[in-house]
């Protein structure tokens, strides 16, 4: 059986974690399984958006598979080769958050470790109310190593970052939610559901839109006032002559739905 399980619900790709014996621990199998699709799905004009659960209720995903990690390490590793590998798994982690469709993380269960980066460079989390959500690695003598560390400080300040990733300890759902962490918390075994019907609301909006409106919110965190407006008239140059914003304000104006996908 795949480590990775892929469906199809209209324009919605639902990309499922699918080790739940293992918690839906991250392989190195489920990472080139993981690249594979989100190649496919930012170059398929009708996927709109992408959701990624865990299988089962137990766990989003409980991280990195520590007998795969402890194998990697006996077999001595250098500097060199450990760097490729850290390259190639952030690279992983970043094609994800730079793809240019919506992305949401469906929580239900632990979200630690690995899985929490995978979250986290998802656009939105929509999580159970049994959700547990921590970087553990300290326990172990690690830190979080495929992005974390970065994204977490940006999501939540530094000062909670720093608690999260020193103490390693598990926080709940309430707690990422007061946080910011998360964008919605649901009932158990809700999470899948809800985070379809919030991608819906966001696929019936102009994708061209949705795109810019991504991209400049995710590089203007990291660029001055000015280069962030420049950014946006960047975004505009394109919008305001585009077949999509056309149709969006006829759509207005004749008081219909508008039909982005067939303007």
């Amino acid at each position: 059986m795949s480590d990775l399980l892929v469906e199809r619900d209209d324009e919605l790709l639902v990309i499922t974690l699918n080790r739940a014996s293992k918690r839906n621990a991250l392989s190195f199998d489920m990472f080139g399984l993981l690249e594979a699709e989100f190649e496919k799905a930012s170059d398929a004009a009708d996927v709109r958006a992408v959701i990624i659960v865990g299988a089962g209720t137990q766990a989003f995903s409980a991280g990195l598979d520590l007998g795969l990690l402890f194998e990697h390490l006996s077999s001595n590793p250098s500097g060199e080769k450990i760097r490729k590998v850290q390259r190639e798994l952030q690279g992983l982690f970043t094609r994800l958050e730079e793809m240019e469709k919506p992305t949401i993380a469906a929580v239900e269960g632990a979200c630690l470790g690995g899985g929490l980066e995978l979250a986290l460079a998802c656009d939105l989390r929509v999580a159970s109310s049994d959700a547990k959500f921590g970087f553990p690695e300290s326990k172990i003598g690690m830190l979080p190593d495929l992005g974390g560390t970065t994204r977490l400080a940006r999501h939540v300040g530094p000062g909670i970052a720093k608690e999260w990733i020193f103490t390693g300890q598990h926080y709940s759902a309430v707690r990422a939610l007061e946080l910011g962490l998360i964008n919605e918390l649901v009932v158990p075994g809700d999470a899948l559901v809800r985070a379809k019907n919030l991608a819906r609301k966001i696929t019936a909006n102009g994708p061209l839109a949705l795109a810019w409106a991504k991209r400049v919110i995710d590089r203007g965190l990291t660029m001055s006032l000015k280069d962030s407006l420049e950014l946006e008239q960047d975004a505009m140059t394109e919008i305001l002559p585009s077949t999509e914003l056309r149709e969006g304000v006829l759509a207005f104006l004749e008081k219909r739905t508008p039909k982005f996908r067939d303007s």
